[in-house]
């Protein structure tokens, strides 16, 4: 059997009920050409124009984005701008308002622009990626889709697979990864400077607006996942080292008044490495700075953290002005997205460097628990996978994030990548909590293709039996991009509340040098790409308020200032029951049952549940009740007209299920990983396209006397035919056909 369809007791059961076979569907894209009879296009709720009402903006607090002429906007965002490098402009032009159909209205490219490969020189940039951007903004545009710009990574992939020693940047060339190097050495830093400068300062040739001058430029970011706080800190190559120990040695020369002051304040402690003469003194390891110390060698890994701090938050507020004031740029900037070696200890030193710029954020996948070669970037048949749902493993949330006071904040990577089988609950979740928490806009990472990613395999790689490795990253696909349409509509129509803020935790600067635990801090968040660094293991994070409350309601910090006015909630511990495995936001709209798995959010103008229902199989809510034989699903009933769905003349009911290729096999399996056993599966088979579906098992009541029409809708969003109603009294009665994804309620013949 393969994992994640119904048992067959299960499907026998609703034989019986509804004296019909289900069968799996299979999930084809019928195509689409934006006629006006869709029942389903999420395009009205953008601009005509994204930016024609100016640049984004902040609200008067900081916290929330606005549009020009002060209205509130909220993102529903994804990653999928070199995506488009190959699609020609019809392509690229319908991609665009596929995207904003399905509620879109922020795109980001995430690239470099940096020479790229062997015989480049530094100040010399990649024309055809910056041709690309170009593109990209005007196509997005059009269809009132904003964009974000990410212009760099340090990875090696983005250097063209090599780093030419013609660049001069000391100690690095073939295909060394440029982690750290642009926070010390300058002649990186003003090539950056250079090749940003052409690409905000040349007039785009598709709008005739150089991107300084463009508002459909929401969000520039500086750069991508890099920092000092994280391991490859340790990793520097010998050459950036004695850099960052010159610098360090003038900066505790001018704290201390001289490196001989310096030593009597670390108790005379010097380190192998130290050369005072030379104007050089050595750094701790990342390794060392979580541990815990005592006496000089505390006071000196103080120094080198805030020395850290200093240098990092010193550049991006070197870059941010260089934007600002240089280039003219009038979008706001996000300094970097990146995690750090210990959550714990050092994500609010890493968030602290961002105080210099509007936007502070993230990178934070919900992980699949994916093992095997080159899992990095494919799933291959004898790969292993846990595959655990979020609803049982809420500490795990992306937007579980402590957030800072006074500015907004973003997740610029996400989501449930392949091979999670319970991708339906990932936009539900999202669009609930990241409403409740002011959060302001999730990328879903990645969309690969035009629409939907018709061979979501790497052809090169079929093996002799006919496989193929499978793409683990794309997100164009049935449990990906067809479930945004009831969750961005919720989230940008703002149906769920805001709470009041559960935790404002206000930091003295002094601990954070010293690295102290704050009162809460965010679980570990683990990425194939990067955590899987030799003799690093990375525990819980130790939290004194239970890390449940960032599933209560807003959760924020203050970077310098006084720790008694630190502010928790005397309702947070009647939201959390740890013996139910329970929690309940503090606007009582959200509720989780984590131990079951189920979730439930309910607001005047938008209810749904999601989880393993087969647990049960009947519930109630306020607008509606539902009786299901499926046993993991996801149902939401969005409002279509703003009204409350007792009164709405239009709802969308959505419905997501799990979705496998056909021929997908797997097997339960045990597996043993840097000596842990896990308990998950071992793939057989990646399949084959189409996607198949587990059928829809509903029966839905509704408790709106307005409705007097369904109509099921195909995978583009419009009507296939009606479904059968039953009046009553307080509203109508119906069966979702077992191919349901989207069906819409109406008052009267659509």
């Amino acid at each position: 059997m393969k994992s994640g369809f119904l048992p067959l007791l299960m499907v026998t059961f609703f034989v019986q009920s509804c004296n019909v076979q289900p069968e799996p569907w299979e999930f084809n894209y019928p195509g689409d050409d934006f006629k006006d009879n869709a029942l389903l296009d999420l395009r009205y709720l953008n601009e005509d124009e994204a930016g024609m009402h100016g640049f984004i903006g902040l609200s008067e607090d900081g916290e929330s984005f606005i549009r020009g002429d002060g209205e509130f906007i909220r993102f529903w965002p994804v990653n999928g701008g070199g995506s488009t490098r190959g699609m020609s402009d019809e392509e690229l032009a319908w991609h665009a308002r596929f995207l904003a159909k399905q509620g879109v209205n922020m795109n980001r490219w995430h690239g470099s622009i940096n020479p790229s490969g062997k015989g480049t020189e530094l100040f010399e940039l990649d024309t055809a990626e910056v041709e690309a951007i170009w593109r990209f903004v005007a196509a997005m545009k059009k269809e009132g889709i904003y964009s974000t710009i990410s212009p760099f990574w340090a990875h090696n992939g983005h250097m063209g697979g090599w780093v030419p020693e013609e660049w001069g940047i000391e100690g690095y060339s073939g295909n060394d990864a440029l982690w750290e190097v642009m926070y010390f050495n300058d002649r990186l830093k003003d090539a950056y400077k250079q090749w940003v400068k052409y690409l905000y300062t040349k007039e785009n040739p598709y709008t005739g607006i150089a991107l300084k001058d463009e508002p459909a430029v929401g969000l520039i970011q500086i750069k991508n996942e890099d920092g000092v706080f994280f391991w490859t800190m340790q990793g520097i190559k010998p050459e950036l080292k004695r850099l960052v120990g010159e610098l360090f040695a003038d900066w505790a020369a001018d704290k201390y008044g001289s490196i001989e002051k310096a030593y009597r304040a670390w108790d005379d402690l010097h380190m192998e490495g130290d050369d005072p003469r030379d104007g050089i003194l050595d750094i701790y390891p990342t390794w060392n700075l979580l541990q815990d110390v005592s006496g000089g060698t505390a006071a000196r890994m103080a120094d080198q953290t805030e020395f850290f701090a200093y240098r990092q938050r010193k550049f991006y507020d070197e870059i941010h002005d260089y934007y600002r004031n240089e280039l003219g740029c009038s979008q706001l900037i996000n300094p970097n997205n990146w995690k750090t070696a210990s959550p714990a200890k050092m994500n609010d030193l890493e968030r602290y460097t961002y105080l210099g710029c509007e936007v502070p954020a993230v990178n934070r996948y919900f992980d699949p628990g994916h093992y095997g070669e080159n899992n990095g970037w494919r799933i291959d048949p004898g790969h292993f996978y846990q595959g655990r749902s979020c609803l049982k493993n809420p500490l795990k949330l992306p937007v579980n994030v402590k957030q800072t006071a006074g500015a907004p904040f973003i997740v610029t990577e996400s989501g449930w990548n392949l091979p999670h089988v319970y991708q339906s609950e990932a936009p539900a979740l999202i669009s609930a909590y990241q409403s409740l928490t002011g959060h302001d806009a999730y990328y879903w990472f990645y969309i690969t293709s035009v629409n939907y990613m018709e061979f979501p395999y790497f052809e090169f790689t079929r093996d002799s039996l006919g496989r193929h490795a499978m793409n683990r990253w794309t997100y164009s696909t049935p449990g990906g991009i067809a479930q945004f349409p009831a969750y961005a509509l919720l989230f940008r129509m703002g149906y769920i509340s805001q709470g009041e803020t559960v935790v404002h935790e206000i930091r003295r600067l002094d601990d954070m040098w010293e690295r102290k635990l704050p009162l809460i801090s965010e679980e570990t968040s683990f990425d194939p790409n990067r955590d899987q660094l030799d003799d690093i293991t990375t525990g819980k994070a130790d939290s004194k308020i239970n890390p449940y409350a960032f599933l209560t309601g807003p959760v924020k910090a203050t970077y310098g200032g006084d720790p008694s006015e630190t502010y928790v909630s005397k309702k947070l511990p009647g939201l959390i029951d740890m013996e139910e495995g329970t929690v309940e936001s503090v606007t009582g709209e959200l509720f989780l049952d984590h131990r079951n798995g189920i979730f439930r959010f309910e607001s005047p103008k938008a209810a749904g549940i999601s989880g393993f229902l087969g647990h049960e199989g009947n519930y109630d809510l306020k607008d509606f009740s539902l009786e299901t034989y499926n046993d993991y699903i996801t149902v939401g009933l969005i409002s279509m007209d703003d009204l409350p769905l007792s009164e709405s003349n239009k709802i969308l009911v959505q419905t997501g299920t799990t979705y496998r290729p056909t021929g997908w096999e797997q097997e339960p399996f045990e597996f043993i990983n840097n000596g842990d056993t896990l308990q998950g599966f071992k793939i057989r088979d990646t399949g084959r396209m189409p996607w198949l579906a587990e059928p829809t098992m509903v029966q839905l009541t509704v408790n709106n006397k307005n409705i007097e029409k369904a109509y099921l809708l195909d995978l583009a969003g419009y009507p296939v035919r009606e479904i059968d109603l039953r009046k009553l009294p307080e509203g109508v009665k119906l069966k979702l056909p077992p191919e349901s994804l989207y069906v819409v309620l109406a008052k009267k013949r659509q």
